[in-house]
């Protein structure tokens, strides 16, 4: 996140050509675009804070929106000022010609501005809103709350030399493997710096010193280290209903 906003304040930086004004704007409007298919998803927030992030995030692009489309207006009659664009007066005969356009520029704005005056207290209220959702602090919690949502279907296999819980940063490995058991089959489940995977031991080689591997991709769509738990399950249950129908 961190890089994509530097680089778009690095480009903004450096804007002073119509090129770079079209580039911004159509960055703008991918990236607005891209914000809805987020929010599409079941498991796009965690908390109310989560959607006061955004709601703020989204107030915040508004409030710049109204002052872009009066700059806009402005820039238009920077090229008029040139003597490069005739601005004739409002029609009348309504059909709009640029005179029109222009106003319906800053009369858009000044609606939208109008609107603007409610958002900062729903911001406020999703901000302090109670949840009853505790992240985990870091991987091995997260398996950890994985492996109590399986209840008795999951255990941990782990050597405790090999557990690395309470070491590195909170979103290093913790070096545990859950095996999760399902009818006829088994999953081993862990973190590893390639994210969540989950292998099947049924789809593994075993070669002659009874070492087992897997070719494939076996990594989860989830990629956070500090993920929800009921995330991750969901998925993995998803996963495993395909391979039960498959059998």
């Amino acid at each position: 996140m961190n890089d994509l906003a530097s680089a778009a304040e690095q480009a903004a930086d450096d804007a002073n050509e119509p090129a770079d004004t079209l580039a911004l704007a159509v960055t703008a409007a991918i990236a607005s675009e891209g914000l809805g298919k987020g929010l599409g998803h079941e498991w796009a927030i965690y908390t109310p804070q989560d959607a006061a992030v955004v709601a703020s995030a989204i107030n915040a692009t508004l409030q710049d929106s109204v002052t872009n489309l009066r700059l806009l207006e402005q820039a238009v009659r920077h090229i008029a000022a040139r003597g490069e664009v005739s601005i004739p007066a409002p029609s009348e005969s309504g059909e709009d010609n640029l005179a029109d356009a222009l106003d319906c520029l800053t009369s858009t704005a000044d609606e939208i501005q109008a609107h603007l005056k409610l958002l900062p207290t729903a911001i406020r209220t999703l901000d302090v809103a109670s949840c009853t959702y505790q992240s985990p602090q870091d991987t091995y919690d997260t398996v950890m709350a994985v492996a109590a949502l399986f209840g008795g279907q999951a255990k941990t296999i782990t050597n405790l030399e090999d557990c690395r819980a309470d070491q590195g940063d909170a979103d290093d490995p913790c070096g545990c493997v859950l095996e999760i058991s399902a009818p006829g089959e088994r999953y081993f489940f862990d973190y590893s710096d390639s994210g969540w995977s989950l292998l099947r031991h049924g789809a593994a080689v075993t070669d002659a010193e009874g070492n087992m591997s897997w070719t494939g991709t076996s990594c989860l769509d989830v990629k956070d280290a500090i993920v929800h738990p009921h995330q991750l399950v969901e998925q993995i249950r998803r996963i495993m209903d395909v391979h039960a129908a498959g059998a």
